[in-house]
């Protein structure tokens, strides 16, 4: 795991320059707020994995092709996008220990500058796409953003209820998180395979790939020549890499959920923030299931009583307003039906027995079997970067913040 660790770190420059070369083409009224989140830190999980993606097919990619550093910041983009968002509907004042945007620039100027980043990161990828000839690099990018809109849709839905079963939350958590670890590995897969220069020795059955045209040197040659991506071959392999990112995806969130009842002097962040804002994730849904009939009532009944957010919607006011009502009454009930929620002490006792019953050991647990599935999907590789991501199942499973 060390040596996955030790990319991360060394990697950071790179995808910081990266990052610094998109801020400078977009629009001076957005550059201050994306430099202020895209180059706040972090782990940068989406562009790391694309670059060791990548160089299981092309070793020296990045000194061949350095633009793949280019490519692999879009999901990274997107991903820094979607934090501006939540951090407004879940009203986070703090993101990686300093002030979120919307705190610091407002939350029109927040919500439209990661609108922002969204576009700048598609047409980065279409001049990819275009360049190499290559539609599914957009074909990729676009299923991940809408199945992480989905996703987010779904959990909002969601937010208050007590989840029938752990699927419900598995199907959330897809799109959510994991459909943006799969395209980024599935970019990086793609970007290498459509720029040529493949390294036959780290694929099993290297002679599907010699007995077809994928050394390409130039975007010229990209249109002139066969499609890699017409190998069948190399697209079970690429395919392949797409299931491990999104077995890692699963795998990451229920950790991170997990996580979120571990203290906050080793997350940096405060604990029980999901039971707070009500949402059912597995340690939750645990607890749920360990109350009698009385007790689970009583939970459900002051688990859907959601603290306001800042855009307060229909979905949260559970009000019937007939034609002579009036706003000031609906807005008194509402109030008052905030007074059923959970006290800081019943909070405080939740957690705790949360704690106490291993309800996040038991989370974490669940990943394992995504991680199983991850490893798997990368039985068919070999090599240095192979057994550099095997390290990165452990590097997920492992984590504390």
């Amino acid at each position: 795991m060390k040596e996955f660790s030790e990319i991360v770190i060394a990697e950071q420059a790179s995808i910081s320059a990266a990052l610094e070369r998109i801020i400078k083409k977009l629009p001076k009224a957005v550059q201050e707020i994306a430099s202020y989140s895209l180059l706040s830190g972090g782990k940068r999980l989406r562009p790391i994995l694309s670059l060791l993606c990548a160089r299981l097919f092309s070793p020296e990619i990045s000194t061949k092709n350095p633009s793949i550093y280019d490519a692999a910041i879009v999901l990274e983009m997107f991903h820094v996008a979607s934090l501006l968002h939540d951090d407004v509907l879940d009203n986070a004042d703090t993101r990686r220990g300093q002030i979120s945007v919307h705190v610091k620039y407002g939350i029109r100027p927040c919500l439209l500058a990661g609108d922002a980043l969204l576009a700048a990161g598609n047409r980065q990828m279409a001049n990819f796409a275009s360049e190499l000839n290559c539609p599914k690099l957009i074909h990729s990018i676009s299923d991940a953003l809408l199945h992480t809109s989905t996703g987010e849709i779904e959990e909002i839905a969601l937010v208050g209820k007590i989840l029938p079963n752990m699927e419900e939350y598995f199907n959330v958590i897809e799109g959510k998180t994991a459909w943006m670890l799969r395209s980024a590995c599935e970019v990086g897969a793609i970007m290498a395979v459509s720029s040529g220069g493949i390294d036959e020795s780290h694929l099993e059955n290297n002679t599907a790939i010699k007995n077809h045209d994928t050394r390409v040197n130039t975007c010229a040659d990209a249109r002139a020549r066969k499609n890699p991506l017409d190998n069948p071959f190399l697209n079970e392999k690429i395919e392949k890499l797409a299931t491990f990112g999104l077995n890692l995806g699963m795998a990451f969130q229920i950790v991170d959920d997990a996580l979120d009842f571990m203290p906050e002097s080793v997350t940096g962040k405060p604990i029980g923030g999901d039971l707070r804002e009500r949402k059912c994730t597995p340690p939750i849904l645990m607890y749920a299931d360990s109350l009698n009939a009385k007790e689970r009532k009583d939970f459900e009944v002051k688990f859907a009583v959601v603290p306001t957010p800042i855009f307060e919607t229909h979905t949260n006011i559970n009000i019937n307003v007939d034609a002579n009502s009036n706003a000031e009454t609906a807005t008194s009930a509402n109030i008052n039906s905030q007074t059923t929620g959970f006290s800081e002490s019943e909070l405080a006792d939740i957690i705790q027995k949360i704690i106490d019953n291993k309800y996040p050991e038991k989370t974490k647990a669940l990943a394992d079997s995504y991680l199983e599935k991850a490893e798997e999907a990368l039985s068919s590789f070999s090599g240095k970067y192979s057994d550099i991501l095997l390290q990165a199942l452990q590097y997920v499973r492992a984590r504390n913040k």
